[in-house]
């Protein structure tokens, strides 16, 4: 593993000796010492990258290009710097190396020092790049049976409120029978009635039939909006455990029959 480094930084070295400064400062200010310095840098800069040894080498490496500038030591830079897990000045040096003009006889070491520095930005942006947002996670099943209860509950409320009504009626006609029942006896010598009363009587009789009727038509509504209520036609059936629906209601039917002193309430489920 280490000599493939060396051998791939070693044009670092030999490029320094031959290549033109890309310093600020015009070439001819660039002298044989700086440039014996930088090369004597970058060589311990080498090593230090072999031995891991990233800080170290990265320090090295400024110090020759601060001496001598070249691409090639700034590329190196920017890898000590990824190393180091330091990605926001890694990626800065990076976009140095690809916005610093060549001169059209540029080494190849140089070209080479781009190339590299490109394809290494695209890595260094996609770790800084945030993660991509978490897909909510997929929604709970219905616990089986849930939905068991979820028919109408319309019928159950008409039943309760024709139950209600003629409770009411009942109520009502009773009162009005037990009167006039009252206001006959009152009339009437014991058991004896006279003939001018036949019609009240009747209507106290008709009174009572019609409460009595709507007292068991109340009753039987309201045994019916019971029903309704507990079996809510109209539901979906549920799955069991096994993955089949259960056979659920899909309705009620019922028929309600009054008679004197008599209820009849049929059903089918």
């Amino acid at each position: 593993m280490l000599a493939k480094c060396l051998r791939r930084c070693a044009f670092v070295v030999t490029v320094l000796a031959t290549a033109p400064a890309f310093s600020a400062e015009p070439p001819d200010r660039a002298t044989e010492s700086a440039q014996e310095l930088a090369r004597a840098k970058a060589h311990e800069g080498l090593k230090l990258y072999g031995a891991d040894r990233w800080q170290e080498a990265f320090e090295a490496f400024q110090e020759a290009d601060r001496l001598y500038h070249a691409p090639t030591l700034v590329l190196y830079m920017a890898r000590c710097q990824r190393k180091l897990g330091k990605l926001t000045d890694a990626r800065a040096l990076y976009e140095q190396v690809l916005a610093e003009p060549l001169p059209d006889d540029a080494p190849p070491a140089f070209l080479d020092a781009r190339r590299d520095a490109e394809v290494e930005l695209d890595a260094v942006r996609a770790a800084l790049a945030p993660p991509a947002a978490a897909a909510p996670p997929p929604a709970a099943p219905a616990p089986a049976g849930a939905d068991r209860g979820g028919g109408s509950l319309l019928p159950a409320g008409l039943a309760f409120g024709l139950g209600a009504v003629g409770l009411g009626v009942g109520a009502v006609t009773g009162i009005l029978s037990l009167s006039r029942v009252s206001d006959l006896k009152a009339q009437c010598d014991g058991r004896r009635c006279p003939a001018a009363l036949q019609g009240e009587a009747d209507a106290a009789t008709t009174l009572g039939h019609v409460s009595t009727a709507s007292f068991l038509v109340g009753a039987a509504s309201a045994a019916a909006g019971v029903v309704l209520l507990v079996l809510r036609p109209g539901g979906d059936p549920a799955p069991d455990a096994a993955g089949e629906a259960r056979r659920a209601p899909r309705g009620v039917a019922w028929r309600a029959g009054v008679g004197i002193g008599r209820i009849e309430l049929q059903a089918t489920f």
